[in-house]
């Protein structure tokens, strides 16, 4: 039991320092990407920019770190073209939210 909760109290502390909004350059470095392709999944609508700074650069939320994570393995490791990858993202999606109602009305 010890252990258990000190496994949820670093995971808890891990989610605290996991910002909101990454810049883009932040995100790419986080994925090991070059700017050039984030444009192409910027164009292609995998991700989205969200916000922008008091400088006026561009900010993309926590959850489009994520997303282009699985977006850029789909297509690295499966050969997906980038218009397959936002298709396949999208229905993925929809599954998970299906999945999570489907929980829902089972627990009540």
């Amino acid at each position: 039991m010890p252990d258990e909760t000190r496994q949820d109290i670093d995971q808890v502390i891990a989610e605290l320092f996991q910002p909101e909004w990454y810049r883009r350059e932040e995100l790419c470095t986080q994925l090991g990407i070059g700017d050039e392709l984030l444009e192409v999944c910027l164009r292609w609508e995998i991700v989205h920019t969200s916000n922008t700074d008091q400088e006026g650069q561009d900010l993309f939320e926590a959850e489009a770190l994520e997303r282009l994570s699985r977006g850029l393995r789909l297509h690295r490791d499966l050969g997906i073209n980038w218009a397959g990858v936002a298709v396949a993202l999208e229905l993925l999606e929809r599954i998970e939210d299906l999945e999570q109602n489907l929980l829902h009305s089972r627990n009540q």
